[in-house]
């Protein structure tokens, strides 16, 4: 469940018109890549709270067809993320203070996941607390620009060995008008991929503290793991 995770955020009301501004006619290549890093950045930085529906299609070798889900998610800055699975079944994932915990309440199974130093940077990014331009410490980026009717589009391969030996790469779209990230996809080293579509989105509206608290029944089994880091 660890790549279970939003790393897409809404520009403040104070910067929103800084940011919508088209990136110069001129400007190309490496300084179009690094503008373009700098303003998603900027809206991360911005956001305090969340909310989307969201679509999750998942390919497996395991899986003879792509499975598919949607829901709702809502984020809270820093780096508090909860994601509520409506269909095809019911599922409660929530990250907070550098663990997930994913509750099925038709199992009645929980499990909690705590992640080292490497994978809660990761994890906050993914959860809009981590600026887009601090991940490069750990991925390189390759930048596409489809043309002036097509969304920006990110790759990202990991160079930290920590992240190699989960991720494979990680795709993020991004709106070339408002420059926010409206989908996301990431490969596991495996093969397996996840792609996100999110809709409805509504940003800096006050989210009550219930949401982002499981509440599980007595008779639920609670499995903890930890995902060890050598930083």
């Amino acid at each position: 469940m660890t790549g279970r995770a939003l790393f897409f955020c809404f520009l403040a009301t104070t910067s929103w018109a800084v940011a919508q501004e088209p990136l110069p006619a001129e400007v190309h290549g490496v300084e179009k890549l690094a503008l373009v890093v700098a303003r998603v950045s900027q809206v991360q930085r911005e956001t305090t709270t969340l909310t989307a529906e969201f679509e999750q299609q998942r390919t497996s070798r395991l899986l003879k067809e792509p499975s598919l889900s949607r829901g709702r998610m809502y984020f809270r800055a820093p780096d508090t993320v909860r994601w509520e699975y409506e269909a095809p079944r019911p599922m409660s994932v929530l990250l907070a203070g550098g663990a997930a915990t994913t509750y099925r309440p038709a199992e009645k199974r929980a499990e909690r996941v705590e992640f080292g130093r490497i994978q809660r940077r990761v994890l906050r990014f993914l959860g809009a607390g981590e600026p887009l331009e601090e991940l490069r410490r750990y991925f390189s980026f390759t930048f596409r620009d489809p043309g002036t009717t097509g969304n920006y589009v990110l790759e990202l391969q990991p160079t930290a060995l920590q992240i190699k030996k989960r991720l494979a790469s990680v795709t993020v779209v991004i709106d070339r008008d408002r420059f926010l990230p409206v989908g996301f996809a990431y490969t596991e080293h495996d093969g397996d991929r996840t792609v996100y579509t999110f809709s409805k989105i509504r940003r800096n509206e006050p989210i009550p503290d219930e949401v982002f608290q499981l509440h599980m029944p007595a008779d639920v089994v609670l499995v903890e793991l930890k995902v060890r880091s050598s930083e």
